[in-house]
Order: C-alpha cells, then sequence, then structure tokens
C-alpha cells in the first residue's frame, strides 16, 4: 500500500518531534520509516497507521533513527573530506606546484622588504579580508543550514582559526635570525604558513560550494524552495 501525502506529513512531525532539524537528514529517516509502515500495515491490515509507527521506531532500538542519522553524517564526512583533500593535494601536483611555490617566495620576499610592523598589517588586513568573505557566506547562505550536506561540507572552515594561531605565533617570532642555507628560518616558515593557509582555505571554499551546490539541489528536490 502507498502511504499518502498526510501519512508520509506525519511520520515527518513525528521525525523531527524526535529531535531530528536536519530536511536531508529527515528524507533519509521518513524513507525507512515510510517503508517499514507500509509493510507492517499490509502484513496487518487491522493495524493502526500510529501504532506502525510507534513499532517502526521500536524496532531501530534503544538509539532509535539515531542510527540512520550516523550512517548518513558518516558518509557525508567521507564524501566530502575526499573532495576536500583531493582539490588541497592538487595544488602541490604538477598543474599547480610552480604557482604555489612563487605565492611562497612573494610572501618570503614581503618579509625581507616590509617593517615587521607594516608585513604584520598587512598579514592582519587580509585575515579581515577572509573572514569578511565567510562573514558573506555565513548570511547569504543561512538556508542551506537546515541541511547536514552543507554543515559537513563547511566544516572544514572550521579550521581556519587554527591556522592563523599558529601562523601569528610564527610571526612574532620571525624577528629571530636564524638561517639555512643562506634563507631567513623564521621568514620560510611563516612563508609555508600562509602558503598553506591559503591553499587550505581555497580547497576547504571549493568544498563548501559544492556542498551548498548539492543542498540547492536537495531543496528542488524536496519543493522546500523558499
Amino acid at each position: 500500500m502507498d502511504l499518502t501525502k498526510e501519512q508520509l506529513a506525519y511520520i515527518r512531525s513525528f521525525i523531527q518531534q524526535k529531535g531530528f532539524k536536519y530536511i536531508d537528514v529527515q528524507m533519509e529517516i521518513l524513507d525507512h520509516v515510510a517503508s517499514s509502515v507500509e509493510e507492517r500495515m499490509e502484513a496487518d491490515p487491522a493495524l493502526k497507521f500510529e501504532d506502525a509507527i510507534n513499532e517502526t521506531h521500536k524496532a531501530f532500538g534503544s538509539d532509535g533513527f539515531a542510527v540512520i542519522q550516523k550512517s548518513v553524517v558518516n558518509g557525508l564526512k567521507k564524501k566530502y573530506s575526499r573532495f576536500f583533500w583531493q582539490n588541497f593535494l592538487n595544488y602541490f601536483g604538477y598543474k599547480h606546484i610552480l604557482l604555489v611555490l612563487f605565492l611562497g617566495f612573494v610572501v618570503y620576499k614581503l618579509q625581507e622588504i616590509m617593517s615587521s610592523d607594516a608585513f604584520y598589517i598587512t598579514y592582519i588586513a587580509g585575515m579581515f579580508s577572509v573572514f569578511a568573505l565567510l562573514l558573506l557566506y555565513n548570511f547569504r547562505d543561512s538556508i542551506y543550514k537546515q541541511y547536514m550536506s552543507y554543515k559537513s561540507a563547511v566544516s572544514f572552515l572550521t579550521f581556519l582559526g587554527s591556522f592563523l594561531v599558529i601562523t601569528n605565533l610564527a610571526i612574532s617570532r620571525s624577528n629571530q635570525v636564524l638561517t639555512t642555507f643562506s634563507l631567513n628560518r623564521s621568514f620560510l616558515i611563516v612563508s609555508v604558513l600562509i602558503t598553506l593557509f591559503i591553499v587550505y582555505f581555497i580547497a576547504a571554499l571549493k568544498t563548501a560550494k559544492v556542498g551548498m551546490r548539492e543542498s540547492k539541489q536537495l531543496m528542488d528536490k524536496y519543493k522546500l524552495v523558499v
């Protein structure tokens, strides 16, 4: 038997009451629950719709529908993690490695040319620009926060703060003149960190864009575009 739209809406409301707020997770759970409810009601025509839902929920054990959510989350994490690292490592392949090395060279030379204070101000200005861009994304894409797909995709952006702390510490010590192969070791470390930060940021932003696009596709699929 096929469930009516009203029955499907009731099941989704039941899922929401259990604390599952992400729409794509809700829909994944809905697919499993609806199929189980249909099977139970076909096997026992006297079984009430609400009782079939409760029996289905109990059948998932003590964790309930959290089992399905965990499966969805793990699948999305693997998917976007694979996409992120492919993009990140791609910049160290033959197509982009010269550009990355040139970027590191420019950062190193800027430290030699500019005073430590001027370089630090330039660095801070660049970081403010990055966070302004992230803030813009945060407001513009707030509608996608209803989807676990988007949350999983943007999770890589949350690690940018760790990069900044380490880089800031390295810059604060860059006045120490220690050389390796005639290169200022402190300048070299800062150059590597800033270059890695930029490459990481680009890869993380690309991953977030994919999550945004796929969340939009889910919105269209579930006819929830507002």
